[in-house]
Order: C-alpha cells, then structure tokens, then sequence
C-alpha cells in the first residue's frame, strides 16, 4: 500500500510522458506486423494490431485522471501500474517471437524493439525507481530468455558473447536510468529548496514590511509629542509649564530610544552579534531600583508594586544593565494590563555549586491573562496578543523577544504562565557567580561640571541636528564651539585653530571620524595630541576597539546623554596632555 501511494504522484508526468508516445507505439506495432508478416507468420498479424490497439487504449483510459489532476485512489493507480505492465510484456512478447525467427533484420528489430521499450520507461520513469521497474521488467526479463531461446534451439556459438552482450546492455540501461533519475531527484530537491527559501524570503519581506508599519506607526506618538512640546516652548505662550514641556520631551525621547534599542538588540542577537558585560552588582539594590523607577507610574495608575529585597547585601556577578532591560520590560508590561490591583516582584535565590547562585525572579500581574492563541506566538517578533492589544496599548512587540533571547544569551531563561482572566506570571531564571562589594556610583545627577577654565570644543558631525544638539548640551558649560560638517573641514579647522577636546562623530560621508582621528594623530600639529571623544549610533566591541585603535581618547554612545558628555569632557580635561596644556 505504501508503494501505491508513494507513486500516485508521480504518475502524473509519467501520464504525460506516456501520452507523447503513442504515436511512436502505434507505429512500432504496425512496423512489428510488417515484421510477423515477413516471419511467415502474416495470420498473427491482425491479432498483433488488435492487441496493440487494445492495450494502448488500456493505457490511455488507466492514466487519464493522472494526466488531468484529478484525485485518484489506491484502484486507480494499480490500474495505471497494470496497464504499463501489460504494455511492456505485450511489446516484448512480440519482440521475443520476431527475434527468434533467426533473421538478421527481424532479430535486429526485435533487439531495438527491447532496446527502445527500456528507453522509453527510462524517460516515464524518471522520478519513481518502483514505476521504472514495473513498466521495464517485461523487457528486462525478455532480454535474459534472448539467449536461453538459442540454447534451446541447439544454437551454441556466440551464446555466450550473447548472454556478455546483453548484461552490458542491460547494466548500461540501469546505469543510465540510475544517473537520470539521481539527476532528476537532485533538481526536485534543489526546485523544493528553492521554493522553500522563496516562501521564507517572501514571510520574511512580508515580516519587514509588518515591522516597518508598526515602527512608523509607533514612532509618530513620541515624535508628535516632541514636535507639539517643542512648539510650546518656543512660543513661549506659557512659561509656567515649561518643565511639564521639558518632562514630555524627555518621556518621548526615552519612549524612542527603547523602541530603537529593542530594534538594534534584536537585530544584533539575530546576526549573533549581541556582546554582554560581566561586573558586580548587588541584588537588593537592583531590585530596589526596579521599585524606585517603576513606583511612581504604578501609582499613578492606582496600582500596588511589592517587591521582596532579599535579606542583607548578596553580590553577584553579570550583566546588571540588560538584566534590569529585562526586568523593566516586564514591569512596564505589568503595568500597562493590569487595571487595577497589585503587581509583585518576588524572586528566590538557591546554590548552584561552588561559587554560583541560581536566581528566579518573577513578575507577577493581575491583569486580564494570555489567551492560549496568544501564548503561542508571545515571544514572537512584532506580535501582539491580539490586534485590539496592539491598538490599546501600542508597541512594536519586540519587549518580550528581546528579553527572552537576552535571558538565553546569559544562560537562563524567560518562562511565562498565566490564566486567563487571573494576571500571568513571568520568570527570569540564571545561574550567576557571586559577585565582589564595589563602590556603587549615582548616575541620576545630570548638572553640567563646573570647569576652572573655559574649553575650546571642535563638534565634528555631519548632520546639522546633532551640531546644534551638542551646541545646545554645552551651552550651561559656556565653552568656545566650533562646528564641521565633515572630516576635511575638521582637518583645515585643526591645523589653523587650537582646542581643547575634539567631539568626532564615527560614522560620516567621504573620511569617517576613525580616519579623521589617524590624520590628526599622523600631522604633527599643535593638535594632534588633545583628546578626541568618539561618539556613534554602532554599540559592538569591535566598532568601540576600532575608534580606541584609531586615535580616540574616549567614546560615547549615541543619543548623548548630556550626563554622560560631562563626565567625558571631564575625564578629557583629567588627562595629562590637557592639564599641561
């Protein structure tokens, strides 16, 4: 039964390979009558035609839903199966009579008979060894009784080059047959590959497509927010609310920068170019960040967040930066479904051999709960839970694919469960070394430094909106800017002018900031040797080690965050070459 159902689809091009040689069978035949004809045996002639005839016909009937596409059962292909049988074994039988006759031209066209018989189900064949054996054993068989007949007949010379001759024969049939039909399941593979590879290419466009719409759509609310905040304060119309304003601005700005964040992260874990750090870090102090950071949206929503610190201080070892991604991720989601009630983060912590700590931290909510449909495509790039999820509450529906494929690149895992109507639970498993006490720095305080001389900045950055941004950072700073578009008015402006620091964008048109900071290094200018601050959009290790290499004293991740500018203007002004200058 497996073999029938195995060749039913194949019996479509044989179908229709066999319908194509019909006119050649008829004709074969009325030649093969001549032949009886010539035999002295003229009376078997029209019972040959008839049977000729009745068999093509056989055939024809057999394999017309084949040739038409029409579903067939099991009946229907042994029926298509018997009539290339009978074909074969009618062909051949005539081709066996003619041949023992002992003529040379009746033997020789019963030979081609046999010969043009093995061919032709080696074209019909083609994509079933089973179909090729079922329409060419009749000759196979025919050609081993070829030498068997002669024995019988008493007629032993040449019996054994005969019997060499037609094994060679019929070892280069099966040779050939086997190399057309390894060919043919080759191209098949390869065609079946291809439209593979075409339908993923095509989900994969349809993907981008789906990301590009979601992106565009959720970038145009932080973006209003900061063109309508922007308009407010340069009006001025009302000044008493240009710290709400400012407060917008900022929001919108965050809101933008973690969308653009998810889409790199994603991106850099798909190409396997996701790099992760390894310092200390204090869990209770971690989780009481989450608290501080997450407390005053919670409330606002008339929500309760509870977390549980564990007890006295526990270091550990890791990547506290994108661990409180992922931990923010899921309280923003809890956060954001869960209408009233209480949000808990509880966490336990076990030994996981010598000198490691196993770690499950869970994001409990008490929102409406994931739906079995939506569970299976939760961590799914740009899905939602469902399209009135995504109209409600927005987002591009990378948070939580980002953090799961962050979780796994460190070892662990996220896991989710949930019951409809009754919240869902989300839980970050690690295994992390333990960790050594380190100073812990405030980052919040974002006051420009107070200097004790006024800087000569040069900002090199080929797009206008970043100059007038880096302008606009540095102003309570009250320093002497200078400004290029590019690297060669950067050069021109280090060799006429003398600064203090140099701010080079990374990624320009014509030379980049990497070989503008060589050309510096390599001049032997009053120049060459003051610091130069890389900034760039590029976060890899090897982008940041490429500017290190080329020059750079310090870099800078893009958007500038003006904290973090300070603090690199300060260290710039710490170094021995500034302070001598």
């Amino acid at each position: 039964m497996y073999f029938l159902d195995s060749v039913s689809p194949i019996l479509s091009a044989s179908g229709r390979e066999r319908l194509k040689q019909i006119p050649v069978r008829l004709l074969l035949a009325a030649i093969m009558a001549w032949a009886l004809q010539a035999a002295g045996m003229g009376r078997w002639a029209p019972i040959w035609l008839i049977v000729a005839i009745g068999v093509q016909a056989f055939e024809y009937l057999a394999m017309a839903p084949f040739r038409t596409g029409r579903a067939a059962g099991r009946v229907q292909v042994l029926l298509a199966l018997t009539s290339t049988t009978t074909m074969a074994a009618a062909y051949s039988g005539v081709a066996l009579v003619i041949w023992a006759t002992g003529d040379a031209v009746l033997a020789t066209v019963g030979a081609l008979t046999l010969a043009g018989g093995l061919l032709t189900n080696v074209a019909s064949g083609i994509g079933s060894r089973g179909l090729f054996f079922v329409g060419a054993t009749p000759y196979l068989v025919t050609l081993a009784l070829m030498p068997l007949i002669k024995v019988l007949d008493g007629d032993l010379d040449g019996v054994i080059i005969m019997i060499l001759s037609s094994l060679l024969f019929a070892g280069a049939i099966l040779n050939v047959y086997w190399r057309v039909h390894g060919a043919r399941v080759a191209e098949l593979a390869a065609l079946s590959e291809a439209e593979e590879r075409l339908e993923q290419a095509q989900t994969a466009m349809a993907d981008r497509a789906a990301m590009a719409a979601i992106v565009s759509h959720e970038l145009r609310t932080p973006v209003s927010a900061i063109l309508a905040g922007a308009h407010v304060m340069r009006t001025a119309e009302t000044p008493d609310k240009t710290h709400e304003t400012a407060d917008l601005i900022i929001d919108a700005g965050r809101l933008m920068t973690g969308m653009l964040n998810d889409l790199l992260d994603h991106s850099k874990m798909e190409a396997g170019a996701m790099a992760l750090e390894a310092r200390d870090f204090e869990l209770g102090d971690f989780v009481r960040d989450a608290v501080r950071f997450w407390g005053a949206p919670a409330e606002e929503k008339g929500l309760v967040l509870i977390a549980a610190a564990p007890e006295g201080e526990l270091w550990l070892r890791g990547d506290p930066y994108r661990m409180r991604q992922i931990v923010n991720n899921l309280v923003s989601n809890a956060i954001k479904f869960t209408a009233a009630g209480e949000i808990r983060i509880a966490m336990s912590v076990e030994a996981a051999g010598e000198g490691r700590r196993r770690l499950k931290l869970t994001v409990q909510d008490q929102g409406s709960g994931i739906s079995d449909e939506a569970m299976a495509r939760l961590f799914s790039p740009f899905a939602q839970g469902s399209a009135e999820v995504a109209r409600t509450y927005g987002g591009t529906g990378l948070g939580l694919t980002v953090s799961r494929d962050l979780a796994r690149l460190m070892g662990g895992d996220l896991t989710a469960t949930s019951v409809e109507g009754q919240g869902a639970a989300f839980t970050l498993g690690l295994d992390l070394p333990v960790g050594e006490p380190v100073e812990t720095v405030d980052g919040f305080e974002i006051a420009p430094p107070v200097l004790t001389r006024r800087l000569r900045v040069l900002a090199v950055d080929d797009h206008e909106i970043n100059r007038r941004t880096i302008s606009l950072v540095l102003q309570p700073m009250d320093v002497e800017l200078s400004t290029a578009s590019d690297g060669h008015l950067a050069l021109a402006l280090l060799a006429d002018k003398t600064f203090d620091v140099v701010l080079m964008d990374v990624n320009m048109p014509g030379i980049d900031g990497n070989e503008t900071t060589r050309r510096l290094r390599a001049s032997g200018w009053a120049n060459a040797t003051i610091p130069v601050i890389g900034f760039s959009a590029g976060t890899e290790a090897a982008q940041v080690a490429a500017c290190h290499a080329a020059g750079m004293t310090d870099w800078l991740a893009k958007p500038l965050e003006p904290k973090k500018l300070y603090d690199a203007l300060q260290r710039a002004m710490a170094r021995p070459e500034a302070v001598a200058a």
